[in-house]
């Protein structure tokens, strides 16, 4: 890309996961990381196919802890931020999506911690009852469950970090996803002219 190399790595599910790809990957040399997946949203206006920019994540997981104390800030570096909206910018119009940036609620778990009730026990614990209701009246987008750690994790390595995810589900409406694939292919073609933006100013 642009005669930069770029790695694609998974890294699985979760805060731990990401983090171990960070710290090993960042060994090696690289100096910046863009998250590329999917999530949830739980604003209404956000429609499934959607791509959402994580500028700042609640950090509702374990893994940014080990990191820094939880008032450090768990955001977005803010040139690779302003190289996704751009992108997305550019993009959304021509392939038939929005883009939204915003507030991501970043957690451990895809069930309880998520406040979903569609399991195995049905119950989510008190702490978690009734909390999708207040992130979403905090104007939080989505869930998801890795930028925090991510962001954190860059943050205070001196790494820059970013995030960006295609809507499969909007649990304002239904609780089944849809249109995974698409939701997937408009969060790839975000990131990858995101990222041809980051190597054109800054090789």
């Amino acid at each position: 890309m642009e005669n930069e190399t770029v790695v694609v790595t998974s890294t699985g599910i979760g805060g731990p996961s990401a983090t171990i790809a960070i710290e090993e990957l960042a060994q090696v040399g690289i100096r910046v990381f863009v998250r590329v997946g999917t999530s949830g949203a739980i604003q209404p206006t956000i429609n499934v196919g959607d791509v959402v920019i994580t500028t700042g994540s609640v950090r509702l997981e374990g893994s940014s802890g080990h990191y820094a104390p939880l008032e450090y800030p768990a955001v977005a570096d803010y040139h690779v931020l302003h190289a996704l909206m751009e992108a997305a910018g550019e993009i959304g119009p021509r392939e038939g999506f929005d883009f939204h940036a915003g507030i991501t609620v970043s957690g451990d778990t895809f069930y309880p911690g998520q406040e979903r009730y569609d399991t195995y026990s049905g119950y989510v614990i008190r702490r978690f009852q009734g909390t999708l209701e207040e992130w979403r009246r905090l104007h939080a987008l989505n869930y998801e469950m890795e930028s925090a750690a991510i962001f954190t994790a860059c943050g205070t390595l001196g790494l820059r970090g970013g995030c960006v995810t295609g809507i499969v589900v909007n649990r304002a409406i239904s609780e089944t996803p849809a249109h995974k694939g698409k939701a997937e292919q408009h969060a790839i073609a975000v990131a990858v002219a995101g990222m041809r933006r980051l190597i054109r100013r800054d090789p």
